[in-house]
């Protein structure tokens, strides 16, 4: 399945370190990809998918890791780039992270995409062409669909829990705000107290669920985790306490996906870790060789399945995602090799009629923003003007159109 870079394609490369060099060959070609830790399952699917793309496209790698600290991946930039690395890739923690981090990379000429996270007023086109792409989750449309799910199991009636993730981050607003849609739906359903903070990891989701059982205990009767982390530490509260309600979470880790084979948890919404890592090294490698994105394809968001135990028990529930059997979602992407074909990803390896994003992508314009990053028009820099191609329907329309045409295969279609 795995493509490799065409010779012909690797021979017309031009290394951007610093400032535009002489054509680079495919064994000088190198990347770095920039992530939270190697801790997690979600981090480590993403290095999956980075490297397994590095290496359909001939990239030397080097994988570096910040805990979290804006200063530290600052400076791996800082050093990447006096390294003469020739892209960089990943997540900003922070979503003021990013300004910084994308205007140091296209400042010296170092093609990079920072996805999930973003400043607020801030795209592609106001840091420059080298930053080539921001992408996020449908954050809302995956709470949503999880939230559905979760009520749905408990009967459509009775309180539930919901811990989120860290406050002020578009992940954890955008899930807030799909479970608040899905709440519109189901007036017998209420959320017991308000949402505490599970910064997505168990421990944290343990206090917090402790807190919730000791005020509600018995009168919890489901259980929404903004991640898999905070599913599973908050549901190991209730089991301590013999409190056993649906759980759900997000991102379907390894974790997740072995408590959903046990049924301890009902359904969590893919991340795409995987493909995330890999489509990142591979837009920068279009980049690197002259293929230039439309303006309104440089923000965009992607829908990912909905994982659980029996596909065909919830496809009637969930209308904005796919839905996909959690076991063999499982064995596709963390056992071997991902089902992935990065060259086919790539517009320089397989044509601008071939290329194949492999997963369900829209243009973000800006009610998109709005909702899903969670831009308030109040927040907006006096004097700020939005790049036109966000709120031009004919160019949004126009992408849109584009990625339905080139998604022809979906390596998790069950």
């Amino acid at each position: 399945m795995k493509g490799t870079a065409g010779a012909g394609a690797a021979a017309g490369l031009t290394g951007l370190a610093g400032c535009l060099q002489g054509e680079a060959s495919s064994d000088s070609l190198s990347s770095m990809g920039s992530i939270a830790n190697l801790q997690n399952s979600y981090w480590l699917s993403w290095q999956k998918g980075y490297l397994e793309a590095a290496e359909a496209l001939g990239y030397s790698t080097n994988v570096q890791t910040n805990d979290g600290n804006v200063t530290t991946q600052q400076e791996q930039f800082d050093t990447a780039i006096s390294n003469n690395t020739d892209t960089i890739v990943g997540q900003t923690y922070t979503n003021a992270a990013a300004i910084s981090l994308a205007e140091t990379c296209v400042e010296a000429g170092v093609p990079t995409i920072l996805a999930v996270t973003i400043a607020d007023w801030y795209t592609p086109q106001d840091a420059g062409d080298e930053y080539v792409q921001f992408f996020a989750p449908h954050f809302v449309n995956h709470a949503y669909s999880a939230a559905k799910i979760l009520f749905e199991a408990m009967g459509g009636e009775g309180g539930f829990v919901h811990i989120e993730g860290n406050r002020g981050t578009a992940p954890n607003i955008g899930r807030n705000k799909g479970v608040d849609l899905a709440l519109e739906e189901y007036p017998d359903i209420e959320m017991l107290g308000d949402r505490l903070q599970g910064n997505f990891i168990r421990s944290d989701a343990r206090d917090a669920m402790a807190d919730k059982v000791s005020q509600y205990g018995d009168d919890i009767q489901g259980f929404f985790g903004q991640n898999d982390a905070v599913a599973i530490g908050g549901n190991t509260i209730l089991q301590e306490n013999n409190i056993d309600v649906p759980t759900v979470g997000i991102d379907a880790s390894e974790p997740g996906l072995a408590e959903i084979d046990a049924g301890n948890i009902t359904a969590s919404v893919s991340g795409m870790g995987p493909w995330q890592g890999g489509w990142s090294l591979v837009k920068c490698h279009d980049f690197l060789n002259g293929h230039t994105l439309q303006p309104a394809e440089r923000m965009m968001s992607f829908n990912a399945p909905v994982c659980v135990k029996d596909p065909d028990e919830w496809r009637d529930t969930v209308d904005r995602l796919p839905v996909v059997d959690a076991a063999a979602y499982n064995e596709a992407i963390f056992a071997g090799e991902t089902p992935y074909d990065w060259a086919k990803m790539s517009v320089a390896e397989s044509g601008e009629d071939s290329w194949d994003p492999q997963i369900d992508m829209q243009p973000m314009n800006l009610a998109d923003m709005e909702e899903v990053l969670d831009w308030q028009d109040s927040e907006k820099p006096d004097g700020y003007s939005l790049n036109s191609a966000y709120t031009d329907s004919s160019a949004q329309e126009e992408i849109t159109q584009l990625y339905q045409d080139r998604f022809n295969n979906n390596p998790l279609r069950q």
